[in-house]
């Protein structure tokens, strides 16, 4: 796409980040990188690709740290307001406490809300994580709609009691905050808002088939297959309020008989398998780690069906725990 001219953004929001080791490039910043086009064929020179990596535990994190702050450096028995601001502040940090799975990707979707926003993208590609966590993720607005909701409802507590409106703006003039701080609770409820209407947007925007398009990629194994085809499903129809089109599903790794020689190509799988595993020994080796301590690589041969049920299973837990010996005798060469 960046090679027809588009301006693209590729952000991955998958905690086991891939990206930066893919395109060999330092994406820790969480900002967006621009990559060189080197060897792409481009019919334009107006193309652009960049790369962002957001970490959403590091997202929520920073999310959380200013009500934790907050709530923890508040002197609750000695307040004027009695348990009332008591009761307030600890419905406030039990919101935060006991926030459900998939919070962090909600965070890391505003993020990408508001590059995209900022960004004048022609092309967004969000490289999302495995099945579990994309579904979450895709779920996300009626969880920030009711999260909201009880947020307010706090605010109007909050609202109703000096000795917090005390607290907040006393807290808030910590941060650096120029405003008015005896508006402190009426602007976190406009950020809030502002979040919530920012979701329902990319709810919109997942939801419009003209616009987008989820493009599925499994390899084809059995196991591989069946949860590409209930992601797909629960894409389509498990969703009705918020249904995704899937448009294409590719399948990954295929192997053809016709037109390949396969003893070449066996070669080949071989050695690319006996130059990673010596890669892998010799980082090992260099952590300079005690060899008591340092990790043993066990190699479990390819297998030409899946471990599946207790037989198969069985099979896969015997290479797994053979004895040293046994695997330097039994691994292939």
């Amino acid at each position: 796409m960046a090679g027809e001219g588009h301006k693209v953004a590729l952000i991955s929001t998958d905690p086991a980040h891939s990206l930066g080791d893919v395109f060999d490039m330092d994406l820790s910043g969480g900002k967006p990188i621009d990559c060189p086009l080197f060897g792409v064929e481009s019919s334009s020179t107006d193309g652009e690709l960049s790369i962002i990596e957001i970490d959403p535990s590091a997202a929520l994190a920073d999310f959380k740290s200013i009500v934790d702050k907050l709530v923890t450096s508040t002197p609750l028995s000695s307040s004027s307001g009695g348990s009332d601001l008591g009761s307030t502040m600890q419905d406030l940090s039990g919101i935060f406490d006991t926030l459900p799975a998939g919070t962090d990707e909600v965070v890391a979707l505003a993020k990408i809300v508001n590059l995209v926003q900022k960004g004048g993208y022609d092309r967004v590609v969000l490289d999302t994580a495995p099945t579990g966590h994309t579904l979450r993720m895709l779920g996300t607005p009626t969880f920030i709609a009711e999260l909201i909701d009880r947020v307010l409802i706090i605010s109007d507590k909050i609202n109703s009691n000096a000795a917090v409106k005390m607290l907040l703006a006393s807290a808030a003039s910590s941060y650096g905050d120029s405003s008015d701080l005896g508006s402190a609770a009426a602007t976190a409820k406009s950020t809030l808002l502002k979040f919530q209407m920012q979701m329902y947007d990319l709810e919109d925007l997942f939801a419009n088939a003209r616009q987008t398009e989820f493009l599925v990629v499994t390899i084809p194994t059995e196991l591989a297959v069946k949860e590409s085809v209930r992601l797909v499903n629960d894409l389509t129809f498990e969703a009705p309020e918020m249904p995704i089109r899937v448009r294409n599903v590719v399948a990954n790794q295929v192997l053809r008989e016709d037109g390949g020689d396969a003893a070449l190509f066996l070669g080949r799988i071989v050695d690319t398998q006996s130059t990673s595993i010596a890669s892998l020994k010799q980082s090992l080796e260099e952590m300079n780690l005690d060899i008591s301590m340092r990790p043993e690589i066990t190699e479990v041969p390819y297998l030409d069906t899946e471990p599946r049920g207790v037989f198969g299973l069985k099979m896969l837990s015997g290479e797994l725990l053979k004895e040293p010996e046994e695997k330097r005798i039994s691994s292939p060469v």
